[in-house]
């Protein structure tokens, strides 16, 4: 007997309005609405900016010129640490262990790739990429280790001795893969030389590699408590002791999750929730008023290209991260009390919860820009600190250097800290001079170095004025020259740096002037010079503007740095011109505000 509930195929076509057989459609596809985490997706979170992941998601691109100040140095920073990671895999493929690279894309196969060399025992495993589809988190590893091939890495194993050859049970022998990522930066240790401290970056590392340890555990049936960082170098502080290494595979980074990081997975998990909420919602939220918290702008952080949108929003919004030392912290506490701008009266370094010497600053700054009559306070200066309201010989100076980013890495494992003066500008009685290397090397930065000296000798040993660093830059340069010339036994230079160089009292840092009176200035939230001068020129109390294309000290460093490695006559070129410019700029505008404050705040 036939089923009832079957029907034959001509009875289905009997259905169809042609009485004709049709094939029927088959059912839609079903929609997988998975949103997939790369592990570096949640930086911006992890550092309490995540105001840039919506500008991301809201705006194709930035409309303003923030990349053009500082985008040329993190493309710098970003292309130096792919050199770095490829020169340091192929230095220890080829002296320490076997390392065998998967790939920089993340496909089904490259990530059966990784599982494979997994599951073969290779000791290193460098560009691993995978897939966790469990918690749709994916990622490229820089480098998977094998368990017990750490201590061959590395002079100091930080991994526990008893974990050393423990199986993972999905794997074939007696270990599991931990893992380390590579950062071009100087490691950051706690006081105990060991673990990493949550400065700068480094929660956002701290996230990446939960989400890449996850990620391994799920294939190898085990998932470590530890991750590691492999830096440039090492540093940490213990009882006023400073120490620090140079030689990049002396020891790693530790990041326990179940001690001193286990709020790292928690606060990943945060950040994951946060992107996918964003991806979701984001798009119907606003910054004015900000929809959320997240929605702040967070000024104490560098963001690249997005720096400028930010302090757009932040200008309008009145946000108290635009004030000097103000934190999330503080933007926290006010919230708290219904407070979200220092436009409000309410809002005072009590209410915000900022205590000790930097207190009653903070106060002044909010209240100049709470008013409309005062454009600079205190009418009367009441400090005589280098007895600036004297006019008397005096110079203006300002170095521009090449920090140690730049030095080449040619000597791997070793990064030996170097920092190069390139420029050395003066303005003195109405003139600008400069100071300008032909090379890069120590030759040059002894010459120029020792020019500048002279010059300082004949016009009568003057005062000479700066901001902020420049007797620092100054002095870790005298120490490098000397300490170049007495291992070349060039005896005669060296005693002429310890006895001609020595400039240390006639230094006058202007910032310190502002800080410590304090002079606030409507308009201005902060005490950098370019603040600073931006305010204090709209107002009209100086002259001075500046008239080159580079508008930070980062994009000078990079574009000298490019002129060096390609010009014949780098003095001469005009990128260096241009940067001369800039640096005209730094040494006037010192002179014009002290002008100023002498003719009108005495």
């Amino acid at each position: 007997m036939l089923n009832p509930m079957k029907r034959k195929y001509s009875s289905v076509a009997d259905c169809t309005r042609s009485k004709h057989p049709k094939l029927l459609p088959g059912l839609p596809p079903r929609t997988r609405n998975y949103f997939w985490v790369s592990a570096t997706d949640t930086r911006n979170f992890m550092i309490k900016d995540p105001l840039v992941d919506w500008l991301k998601l809201t705006r194709k691109t930035s409309g303003t010129t923030g990349a053009k100040t500082t985008g040329d140095f993190f493309e710098f920073i970003l292309e130096k640490g792919n050199e770095f990671e490829k020169r340091l895999v192929e230095y220890i493929h080829e002296n320490r262990i076997s390392v065998v690279s998967v790939g920089d894309r993340i496909t089904n196969k490259t990530c059966r790739e990784t599982i494979k060399l997994m599951k073969q025992g290779v000791p290193i495993i460098h560009s691993a990429p995978f897939k966790n589809g469990r918690h749709h988190m994916r990622g490229i590893i820089d480098l998977l280790v094998r368990s017990d091939h750490i201590g061959s890495l590395v002079g100091d194993n930080p991994l526990p001795e008893h974990l050393h050859n423990y199986k993972a049970p999905k794997l074939n022998g007696n270990y599991h893969y931990v893992v380390v990522d590579v950062k071009f930066s100087t490691l950051p240790l706690r006081a105990d030389g060991r673990h990493l401290l949550n400065s700068g970056s480094y929660p956002a590392y701290k996230a990446q590699t939960w989400i890449y340890t996850q990620g391994i555990g799920h294939i190898q049936g085990y998932t470590s408590n530890y991750a590691y960082i492999l830096g440039r170098r090492w540093s940490y502080s213990t009882r006023g002791r400073k120490f620090f290494g140079i030689n990049c595979l002396d020891k790693l980074g530790v990041i326990d999750y179940q001690g001193v990081d286990s709020d790292i997975p928690q606060r990943t998990r945060d950040a994951i929730e946060w992107l996918k909420k964003l991806r979701k919602e984001g798009k119907k939220w606003t910054v004015y008023p900000p929809s959320r918290e997240e929605l702040y702008p967070n000024m104490c952080v560098e963001s690249g290209k997005w720096n400028d949108d930010k302090k757009k929003i932040a200008d309008r919004l009145g946000d108290i991260t635009e004030v000097w030392y103000c934190g999330i912290k503080h933007r926290q506490n006010a919230l708290k009390l219904g407070i979200n701008s220092w436009r409000d009266p309410r809002c005072t370094s009590e209410t915000i919860g900022m205590g000790g010497v930097r207190a009653s600053t903070v106060d002044k700054i909010m209240d100049i820009n709470r008013q409309e009559s005062d454009k600079i306070r205190p009418a009367k200066i009441v400090s005589r600190l280098f007895d600036w309201d004297m006019e008397d010989n005096e110079m203006f100076v300002d170095f521009e250097t090449l920090a140690d980013v730049f030095s080449p890495l040619d000597q791997l494992p070793s990064q030996p800290k170097t920092d190069n003066l390139f420029m050395i500008g003066v303005y003195y009685q109405g003139e600008y001079k400069s100071f300008i290397a032909n090379s890069i090397s120590p030759l040059e930065e002894f010459r120029i170095m020792d020019e500048f000296v002279k010059f300082v000798r004949e016009n009568g040993n003057p005062k000479l004025w700066f901001w902020h660093a420049e007797s620092m830059l100054w002095n870790r340069a005298e120490e490098r020259q000397l300490n170049w010339m007495i291992s070349l036994g060039n005896m005669k230079h060296a005693e002429r740096i310890v006895t001609d160089w020595n400039i240390d009292l006639q230094f006058a840092d202007l910032s310190q002037l502002f800080r410590g009176e304090p002079i606030v200035i409507k308009g201005c939230f902060k005490f950098g010079l370019k603040e600073i001068a931006k305010a204090m020129k709209k107002h009209g109390m100086i002259t001075c503007a500046l008239e080159s294309k580079c508008e930070s000290g980062l994009a000078a460093a990079v574009r000298a740095w490019n002129v060096y490695q390609t010009s014949s006559n780098p003095a001469e070129d005009p990128v260096l011109v241009d940067i001369a410019k800039y640096n005209k700029f730094d040494v006037q505008v010192l002179s014009e505000i002290l002008t100023y404050l002498r003719l009108n705040n005495l």
